[in-house]
């Protein structure tokens, strides 16, 4: 079975080489070498102006810390049809699953460890932490890592009493990372060393039971994770890999409501559309995210002010391809609502969109000196123009389109 496993790693990895060249081609090298060294140039000018006893500093790393112990996940290379084909070897599978292990936790830790260090710096110039200190923080957020690979292990096996479902909150790999980032950034980074060692011993016992394979539970794990690497992969090139999911989402009812103008049925369709819709939601979403950091670190009020209106007018640019969405669907036609109405309604879902996403890059223009004024003139400059482009603007793009 390591045979295997070895076969289908220079598969994935022949596979990802594919990719790569497509995604880090010449000219995207070079845009990720400047970006880059202006993040390095930034984050050393930045940690300048900092001083020791910050209250939001320790909160800080210890949101950075949890998230970078969820980064590089347990690959096991499974596939769909090896829960028929390999089921006969299910007691040889303990072989296969180690060497997928041993090969996740070296690539894993070296994610951790530096992401680890590229957060010292940070912890020094605000904590006031020494050379030991560091050190100590370095060692907890490997055992961290190796704990928490061990626990995607015993997910795995069906012969642990730890299930993997949400009433097993103790053994959740986000609580668990969140207590060992809060112990070492906290008070000492040898106290979140001791919480980790301690979370690995308990781990280490459950490790230790006979393994048995959940055949159902491993494929879906591997199957999300390869899923999210094509996604990434699918936003430079095409993807044939990458198949939409359909699943119910709770969370949207609210933001629909939002959206929605109340015995609209136009309204109602645009609302559900643009938030289950990947591609319209996803490029609003990112271009919002991208407009708050930058307007974060740029310290010009008035660069600020022409920023915001620059990215509200280019997400309002992307949204207005939109409106065309449904017209290949013949349902869509027998619906008993005038063409003045239907740009009335998406009128009213561009508005609260652009609203949306101008309020969160005015509270990011707050910036890290607090400068509250602009922030104010911020917003107020994003919901004029919110109304601006819904009321005029998108009439007129519309008005010739039946």
């Amino acid at each position: 079975m390591t045979n295997l496993y070895k076969k289908r790693e220079s598969a994935h990895f022949v596979m990802l080489i594919k990719y790569w060249r497509l995604v880090f081609n010449d000219h995207f090298v070079i845009a990720l070498f400047f970006l880059l060294g202006a993040l390095a140039y930034g984050y050393v000018g930045w940690l300048a102006k900092l001083h020791q006893g910050l209250w939001w500093a320790p909160l800080l790393l210890i949101i950075w810390s949890a998230c970078l112990l969820q980064v590089g996940r347990l690959a096991t290379l499974l596939q769909p049809a090896d829960r028929v084909f390999l089921l006969p070897q299910s007691q040889a599978m303990t072989a296969y699953m180690k060497k997928a292990w041993r090969h996740s936790l070296l690539l894993a830790e070296m994610i951790t460890i530096a992401g680890t260090i590229v957060a010292l710096p940070f912890a020094r110039v605000t904590m006031g932490w020494n050379n030991y200190q560091l050190a100590w923080a370095v060692i907890a957020m490997a055992i961290g890592k190796l704990d928490w690979l061990l626990l995607s292990w015993i997910h795995l096996n069906n012969n642990t009493h730890l299930a993997p479902g949400k009433r097993d909150w103790m053994n959740n790999r986000w609580l668990q990372s969140i207590v060992i980032a809060i112990g070492i950034f906290a008070k000492d980074a040898w106290a979140g060393a001791i919480v980790a060692v301690l979370f690995l011993l308990a781990n280490w016992l459950e490790y230790r039971i006979a393994f048995s394979l959940d055949w159902n539970r491993a494929i879906d794990y591997e199957q999300h994770r390869m899923d999210s690497i094509y996604r990434f992969f699918n936003l430079f090139t095409d993807v044939p890999s990458v198949q939409g999911s359909i699943k119910r989402r709770r969370w949207a009812r609210g933001i629909v409501n939002v959206l929605t103008v109340n015995g609209h049925s136009w309204s109602y369709l645009y609302a559900w559309g643009f938030v289950r819709n990947d591609d319209f939601a996803g490029l609003v979403s990112r271009l919002t995210i991208v407009a708050m950091l930058v307007v974060f670190f740029v310290s010009l009020s008035w660069l600020k002010w022409v920023l915001t209106l620059l990215f509200i007018y280019v997400i309002a640019g992307e949204l207005t391809p939109f409106y065309k969405h449904f017209d290949a669907n013949a349902m869509t036609h027998l619906f008993p609502a005038s063409h003045s109405q239907r740009v009335h309604d998406f009128q009213h879902l561009t508005f609260v969109v652009l609203l949306l996403s101008g309020c969160l890059i005015g509270l990011a223009s707050l910036g890290n000196r607090g400068d509250w004024q602009v922030m104010l003139i911020d917003i107020v400059l994003a919901v004029i123009e919110a109304v601006l482009i819904s009321r005029i603007l998108i009439p007129q793009r519309l008005k010739n389109v039946k």
